[in-house]
């Protein structure tokens, strides 16, 4: 009977565990669509890896316009306008001997256009990984490397469903010093929940 109680009490105590941590997770996607400016939101994905092709599960995977693309889809825009204006000039004035130089100019033009909207097309969105914990300690240095190692294994992986260029670790409780100089030193986002709101923490204030 004892037994019996015992593994009830854990599995309620995961459930709860569970719970909590999925309610952070929500909590934190609310927080970067209306303050950190990401669009789209799925929470619990599977991220592929090149060792584990079954994937390892992470909390949060964001998306949203990556402003380099919106740049290069500018300039390719700005470009055909231009592009469409010297292609008139060009027709307009073929029969004058000695101005060749429309076509040439039309052609550098049409060029950068394509260039520009290949640049687009790579840099058009781009991802953010977000690892959350709901502790009633702080996240140590090993939460920290387990999420970083599974990024990695996704790039090494080499599936291009999400281009992830930002990296957050969540933390209800906040970060032993050890795994705050960690995540700093490889590019990771560190939040601490304050609240109904999120504050950024670092290393080296």
């Amino acid at each position: 009977m004892e037994t019996k109680n015992g593994s009830e009490q854990t599995e309620i105590t995961e459930e709860v565990s569970v719970g909590k941590g999925r309610e952070l997770e929500e909590e934190f996607a609310k927080f970067m669509k209306e303050k950190l400016g990401w669009n789209k939101m799925r929470v619990g994905v599977h991220l592929l890896g090149k060792s584990n092709r079954k994937g390892a599960a992470v909390d949060i995977i964001a998306e949203r316009v990556d402003e380099r693309g919106k740049k290069f889809r500018k300039a390719s825009l700005i470009t055909l306008i231009f592009g469409a204006f010297f292609a008139l000039m060009s027709l307009l004035s073929e029969s004058e001997e000695g101005d060749e130089g429309w076509d040439v100019v039309f052609i550098i033009i049409c060029l950068s256009g394509v260039v520009f909207m290949i640049f687009s097309n790579i840099f058009w969105k781009e991802n953010a990984l977000v690892e959350c914990k709901n502790l009633k300690g702080k996240a140590n240095i090993n939460m920290i490397d387990k999420s970083l190692r599974e990024l990695k294994d996704y790039i090494a992986s080499g599936d291009k469903e999400y281009k992830i260029q930002y990296h957050y670790f969540v933390s209800a409780n906040g970060f032993i010093e050890n795994a705050l100089k960690y995540a700093e030193e490889n590019n990771i986002i560190c939040l601490v929940k304050k609240g109904n709101s999120f504050e950024k923490v670092n290393y080296m204030n």
